[in-house]
């Protein structure tokens, strides 16, 4: 269901995007072949951002609800990083008082490893260079 929709959007970008640049990505999940940038955990460059609502969180996991329904869950621990803006914060109760509403973006290594890398208050953005589809994450806190 997944691949139907990335299929379906990927398919309407091209006149999404002449319209409006950079825009919101889609909810749901991205695989990327790469990142700028390297964490402790991180078994290689090619990740998965899953971009979602938040249903449930506590300090061990947090799960994640697509407009389709799908939900996703991740593990936190001491190795995650939190980005509340562009600032990195120590954990993740920050998050607990976010609307049901608003999308944060989750890092993983791929859709088999469920251990979250990084967590951003925001989504990621989608734009048009050279007619590539380019996915940005939200920048890396410091």
């Amino acid at each position: 269901m997944q691949l139907t929709r990335l299929c379906a959007l990927l398919l309407s970008l091209p006149i999404a995007l002449s319209v409006v640049m950079p825009a919101v990505a889609q909810q749901g999940q991205y695989y990327a072949s790469y990142v700028r940038f390297t964490l402790p955990g991180m078994k290689s460059r090619g990740v998965l951002a899953t971009y979602s609502p938040i249903v449930a969180i506590d300090g061990q996991t947090i799960q994640l609800r697509s407009d389709d329904g799908s939900r996703f869950t991740f593990t936190l621990d001491a190795d995650t990083v939190y980005c509340q803006g562009e600032i990195k914060v120590s954990d993740w109760a920050f998050l607990k008082n976010m609307g049901k509403k608003t999308s944060v973006t989750v890092m993983t290594n791929d859709d088999t490893d469920k251990k979250a890398l990084v967590v951003w208050d925001r989504g990621p953005s989608l734009s048009m260079q050279k007619g590539a589809i380019i996915f940005d994450f939200p920048p890396m806190c410091k």
